[in-house]
C-alpha cells in the first residue's frame, strides 16, 4: 500500500515537473537578449557590446538615430527577433508619446523615462523566456564582470533550438515561413504565431542553417552557421561544439526533471551570463541608468 502511495504521488507530480515547451517568442527574446549583451567583431576578436541589459542594441546603435528601425540591423535577422524588437519599439514610442502629451517633460526626459520603462518591460520577457529555455529559475544574483567568450560560446551552442521553419497565417491559410530567408526576416508575427512551439533540443542544427544566404552586392554569399559556431567555440573556448550538442540532445531526451543549467557541463555559463546582464553597473564601475533591478552587483 505504501508503494502504491509513492507511485501515485510521483505520477501526480510529474506534470508539474515537466519541461515547458519552448516557443517562437522565446527564440526572439533570447536572440535579442544576446544582441544586447554581445556583438562579436571577427576582425578584432572583441565583444563590442557592453554585456548589460540596457537595450543599447536598439537605443544606442548609430548614436540613437535608428531607434524606430529597431537599431542594429541584426535585430531584423529573422522574424522572431524582428517581431520582439518591433514590439519593444512600439512600447517605447507609446510611453514616450504619453509623457510628451502630459507637457511635463522635455523630449530628452521623456526619452529617458520611456527607455527605462522599455528595458523593465523587456526584462520581464527575458525572465519568462529564460525559464522556459532552461527549466531553471532566473538568477537571483548579479555579477559585475564583463561577459566572456565561454558565455558567448554557450549561446552559440544553443542555436540547436533555432527552428528552420515556422507556421504563419496569411490570406486565411497556414503557410510555412523559412526563418533563414532574408526576404522574410522583417515579417511581424502575430501573438498566436509567436506562441507556437518549436522542436526541443535535439543536438542538431536545422538544415536551413547549414546554407544561409547572406545578401550582398554584387554577389550574395552562403554561410553555414554550424561551421561558424564550431570555429568560434574551438578558437575562443575550451569546449567542443559537437560534444555540447550531444549533451543538449541527451538533455532533450528527458521530458521530466532536470534543468539545462545543472544537466550540462556548460550550463552554468549561461546562468552567469544573465547574472551579468542584470547588473545595475557596467564592467568599468559606472552605473547602468536603464536597469531598475536593485539586486546588489558584485
Amino acid at each position: 500500500m505504501k508503494l502504491v502511495s509513492v507511485l501515485l504521488f510521483i505520477l501526480l507530480s510529474v506534470p508539474a515537473l515537466a519541461k515547458q515547451p519552448i516557443r517562437v517568442v522565446d527564440i526572439g527574446v533570447i536572440g535579442l537578449a544576446s544582441h544586447d549583451l554581445f556583438q562579436w567583431n571577427a576582425d578584432t576578436r572583441q565583444n563590442e557590446e557592453n554585456g548589460r541589459f540596457d537595450l543599447s542594441t536598439i537605443f544606442d546603435f548609430a548614436n540613437g538615430s535608428k531607434i524606430y528601425q529597431g537599431g542594429n540591423p541584426k535585430n531584423a535577422s529573422n522574424a522572431a527577433v524582428y517581431s520582439v524588437t518591433q514590439n519593444l519599439v512600439s512600447f517605447y514610442a507609446g510611453k514616450k508619446a504619453t509623457l510628451l502629451m502630459s507637457r511635463r517633460f522635455t523630449d530628452e526626459e521623456a526619452h529617458a523615462i520611456a527607455r527605462q520603462q522599455t528595458v523593465a518591460f523587456f526584462m520581464g520577457m527575458v525572465k519568462e523566456s529564460y525559464q522556459r529555455f532552461t527549466n531553471a529559475r532566473f538568477p537571483n544574483y548579479a555579477l559585475a564582470q564583463s561577459v566572456n567568450d565561454d558565455e558567448q560560446g554557450v549561446m552559440r551552442a544553443l542555436h540547436d533550438i533555432l527552428p528552420g521553419k515556422i507556421y504563419v497565417n496569411r490570406n486565411l491559410t497556414s503557410e510555412v515561413l523559412v526563418v533563414t530567408d532574408f526576404k522574410l526576416a522583417m515579417n511581424q508575427l502575430s501573438p498566436t504565431e509567436m506562441m507556437q512551439t518549436v522542436t526541443f533540443f535535439d543536438g542538431k542544427y536545422d538544415e536551413e542553417y547549414l546554407h544561409v544566404v547572406i545578401p550582398g552586392f554584387p554577389d550574395s554569399r552562403i554561410i553555414n552557421l554550424k561551421e561558424i559556431d564550431q570555429r568560434f567555440i574551438a578558437e575562443q573556448t575550451n569546449y567542443n561544439l559537437d560534444n555540447m550538442l550531444r549533451e543538449l540532445q541527451f538533455y532533450g531526451q528527458f521530458p521530466f526533471f532536470g534543468n539545462l543549467i545543472d544537466f550540462t557541463s556548460f550550463g552554468y555559463h549561461l546562468e552567469n551570463l544573465f547574472a551579468k546582464g542584470i547588473c545595475n553597473k557596467y564592467a568599468d564601475g559606472s552605473p547602468n541608468p536603464w536597469n531598475t533591478i536593485t539586486i546588489d552587483c558584485h
